[in-house]
């Protein structure tokens, strides 16, 4: 009687004939492409530098630290909220300052802060003012001039709710902006 043919799915009989003879040739093309997903959560810390059992993504794939050439004319900044503690760069004391007020900035996901930041000569360049929530970008930029170098020393202050008073003031944040003391992708 006739064999019924083999079902497509039934995987073959072991071992199976190589697809090209042995040895195979050498290949002719040597790019790898690889895809790699990176997930990291870093605790969120309370105001007072307490463990709050909340995680938040840390965007932990490594980071070359590259010596800036030039000041930069634009700056991208995401907000973590929290407080002062979870500060890390290499500015000196001179250079970075923070210092939180009633407990630090907020530290859920999609809660909203009123955000300001200004340059410390003065604050007659504002690159920020508005609502950003825990977990959002914003843009720091010359908004007169854009592209233009930005001032070597900003003052970030976060508060409760606009237009930003004494009274909401949460926290606020001097830092060194321009290239005599680096800045590096990912700092906080």
């Amino acid at each position: 009687s006739p064999s019924e043919p083999p079902n497509p799915v039934d995987p073959s009989p072991s071992p199976s004939d190589p697809p090209s003879p042995s040895p195979s040739e050498s290949p002719t093309n040597f790019e790898c492409s690889v895809d790699v997903k990176i997930g990291c959560t870093t605790p969120i810390l309370g105001g007072f530098g307490e463990d709050t059992g909340q995680f938040q993504d840390c965007s932990c794939a490594a980071v070359t630290r590259t010596k800036c050439i030039d000041r930069p004319t634009y700056l991208k900044m995401r907000y973590n909220g929290g407080n002062c503690l979870q500060s890390d760069n290499i500015q000196n004391n001179d250079l970075f300052q923070c210092f939180d007020f009633q407990g630090g900035a907020p530290v859920n996901v999609g809660d909203s802060s009123f955000i300001t930041v200004k340059d410390i000569k003065g604050g007659s360049v504002v690159y920020h003012a508005a609502e950003v929530k825990v977990g959002e970008e914003y843009v720091l930029e010359d908004p007169f001039v854009p592209g233009s170098d930005v001032e070597a020393n900003m003052n970030i202050s976060i508060y409760s709710s606009a237009p930003g008073t004494p009274e909401t003031l949460l926290q606020t944040l001097v830092f060194h902006s321009s290239c005599s003391q680096n800045l590096f992708l990912k700092d906080r």
